[in-house]
């Protein structure tokens, strides 16, 4: 009988000893709650040491987990914010302008555009291209205020007549600029964003879904440094008002200010070449006033 109780006694000591050894070599505090875990990566193993991290957790507040903590779509945005500058950099950076040149294509067709676009997110912009090879007087102008849209035909500085917008193109392009709110990060902080987590994407890059109640639905994918780097959407084209799956991939990298902005900006739809754009000039501005964004020539 005492051997028999000695060869216990021994187990016992084997097994809280290996346990112990255990949680020293896999224990790792989990940034989002601060507490520590001790991390298994074998499901027998999680099993067969689960009566003592329930007692562990109970006598010392040690939590365990199966498997790598994967961090909230929150904790995922803040360090997408960090990565981008932080959240003061970021939240100044709300109006800017750049000078750029861009593929699209529409109808099966490739334009060649060199432009400036002039920006504040997520419902003014200014964006005026001409065609490669065509002249200034040739450039089109397109205008976004809030709910309204317009062109205007002509280069800058020269009187020209403004042509409403119909009402499916504002919505189109209000869809469109409001990417680029979402691409600041810090406005998705605020309490009307609703974070939701996604399935890693083919190259398992975390994704978060990006929910608001008068805005559509985007989803963001993250890399492994925490950076931004694409975003998806469905949108209507204007032109065909057929659905249409958008992917923007995101490349390259501008530094204006301590704010990390994408080089390139990249967009398919369904698949295929829509819109590829270079960055090539990228300003800072305190905020976008022209008469333009109340319908008035200049």
């Amino acid at each position: 009988m005492k051997r028999a109780l000695l060869i216990v006694a021994a187990l016992v000591v084997l097994y809280l000893g290996a346990y112990a050894a255990y949680r020293a070599r896999h224990e790792e505090v989990w940034a989002e709650d601060g507490r520590p875990y001790v991390i298994f990566g074998s499901r027998a193993v999680w099993y067969a040491f689960r009566p003592l991290t329930r007692l562990d957790a109970a006598a010392s507040g040690m939590g365990s987990h199966l498997g790598p903590h994967r961090d909230s779509p929150r904790a995922l945005l803040d360090k997408a914010i960090a990565a981008a500058g932080g959240a003061v950099r970021l939240g100044a950076f709300r109006a800017y302008e750049w000078r750029g040149r861009a593929m699209t294509t529409v109808d099966g067709r490739s334009l060649d555009l060199s432009g400036l676009w002039r920006l504040q997110p997520p419902d003014s912009a200014i964006v005026t291209t001409t065609v490669a090879g065509q002249p200034p007087a040739t450039a089109r102008t397109l205008i976004i205020s809030g709910t309204h849209g317009w062109t205007r035909q002509g280069e800058e500085g020269r009187r020209a007549a403004i042509t409403p917008l119909a009402p499916e193109q504002v919505t189109h392009e209000r869809d469109q600029f409001y990417l680029y709110h979402v691409m600041r990060l810090v406005p998705l902080q605020g309490s009307g964003y609703r974070l939701s987590p996604l399935a890693s994407d083919s190259l398992g890059r975390r994704r978060v879904r990006v929910s608001h109640p008068r805005r559509p639905d985007v989803d963001l994918s993250f890399d492994a440094a925490g950076n931004l780097a694409g975003l998806a959407d469905s949108v209507m084209d204007p032109v065909s008002h057929a659905r249409v799956r958008q992917e923007v991939r995101l490349a390259g990298w501008l530094d204006i200010a301590g704010v990390r902005w994408p080089q390139r900006i990249i967009i398919t739809w369904d698949g295929k070449p829509y819109f590829n754009l270079e960055i090539l000039e990228l300003h800072q501005l305190p905020q976008l006033v022209d008469p333009l964004l109340r319908g008035r020539a200049r």
